[in-house]
């Protein structure tokens, strides 16, 4: 099976090992994202002859990787940054681009394969959405690792020639020109200028009006006879921001002093099915039981993790992947994926506490520490059904 899986000398299968002493087990593979990136499934571009198109290249990098990558083992480094290009990838497709190609921990993508005409700030939403997430991750990488993780991205925009390279069974599509070249130096100029996302002139022009710019820096770029000025940008501008990234109004009335939203019409919710409902700063997961509802926050109040994923349990099958879910009892309760403390989803009290080890911590997520003191409640939401819709009670 080791051979089969390619693994190197280093690392062994559980089944090989023959322990002399204790030992401190740690799961890399925590959800439906490290599933998937493990899984190695991936689809491939469409063929296309080379034609000449106006593109946003994206190119990203990891700050200090080689002083970083030194410290870890070849797996962790490995974890680390398909941990890492997993979350991006998902960023850049929603944004609607295209991943070109990864080396090492350097990524480029492109904005405008397919002549959108919002592809320029379509590339700058990703490049901050990508920011945003590193700094989600920041904290489990130095809680895992010891590591301060950070990246820098540079954006360019102009002419390529587009088209799909390789031999037979191999070929990828990918982006030639200047324009290309610019941007993986604009990236490189973050280091010394000490910022995180730079932009070039050519694109600032096509979204002036759309963005917020904290300041701009003339440098002389490698390879280039001149000075050049670059643009740090920090934001969308409000209006855009919401355009871009709207999660739809959703209707709300006030009654028994509390904020009532409308979530969904009630048959669209069959009995024992659940739905999730994205809200700005968290998501609440609404269940539907034999006569009633219930809602709570999909974050294990103790782990802080997803209690259930965004995709649903079909998409989980078409990819292949094992079932790894919180469960709902026949008489509403929940049952935690990742220590097996089962709640009550109309209380949100603990009806069952967690099976820990000696030191407090949850098997397999020993890196969050001791939670055995940490018996917070499940947050959970009051539900009600008026005029054939459900409503959700937040304040």
């Amino acid at each position: 099976m080791a051979d089969r899986l390619r693994l190197t000398d280093e690392v062994r299968l559980a089944c090989q090992l023959r322990p002399e002493g204790k030992l401190r087990v740690r799961r890399l593979v925590l959800d439906e994202t490290d599933m998937i990136m493990t899984s190695q499934l991936c689809s491939s571009a469409g063929t296309r002859s080379g034609e000449s198109k106006r593109v946003a290249v994206f190119f990203s990098d990891i700050a200090d990787f080689t002083a970083l990558s030194e410290r870890l083992s070849p797996y962790d480094v490995m974890y680390l940054l398909n941990r890492y290009f997993a979350q991006v990838g998902d960023i850049i497709e929603q944004n609607g681009g295209f991943i070109d190609k990864i080396l090492g921990d350097g990524l480029m993508a492109i904005f405008g394969v397919d002549d959108q005409p919002d592809a320029p700030i379509r590339s700058v939403n990703a490049a901050l959405q990508t920011l945003a997430t590193v700094d989600r991750l920041k904290p489990f990488f130095a809680s895992m690792y010891g590591i301060n993780f950070d990246i820098r991205i540079g954006l360019n925009y102009g002419e390529a020639v587009i088209g799909t390279l390789g031999f037979a069974g191999h070929e990828r599509l990918t982006a030639i020109g200047d324009v290309v070249n610019l941007a993986s130096r604009i990236e490189a100029a973050n280091k010394d200028a000490g910022t995180r996302l730079l932009i070039s002139e050519a694109l600032r022009d096509q979204i002036a009006d759309q963005v917020e710019v904290a300041d701009f820096v003339r440098v002389r770029l490698r390879g280039t006879g001149e000075r050049t000025s670059l643009f740090e940008i920090i934001r969308l501008k409000p209006e855009i921001d919401a355009k871009l990234n709207a999660k739809g109004p959703r209707e709300t009335i006030r009654h028994g002093g509390r904020n009532w939203v409308r979530a969904f019409a009630e048959d669209e919710l069959q009995p024992h099915e659940r739905r999730i409902l994205d809200f700005e700063d968290y998501d609440i997961v609404v269940v539907r039981g034999s006569d009633s509802y219930c809602a709570f926050n999909n974050a294990c109040p103790h782990l802080h993790l997803p209690l259930f994923e965004r995709r649903s349990s079909a998409q989980v099958e078409k990819l292949k992947l094992p079932h790894m879910e919180s469960t709902i009892t026949g008489d509403l309760g929940l049952v935690c994926r990742w220590h097996q403390s089962c709640f009550d989803l109309f209380t949100g009290e603990i009806r069952q506490w967690a099976q820990l080890q000696q030191d407090g911590t949850a098997p397999g997520y020993e890196h969050t520490g001791d939670i055995s003191k940490n018996r917070e409640k499940l947050i959970v939401y009051p539900c009600r059904k008026q005029d054939g819709f459900v409503w959700i009670g937040l304040e």
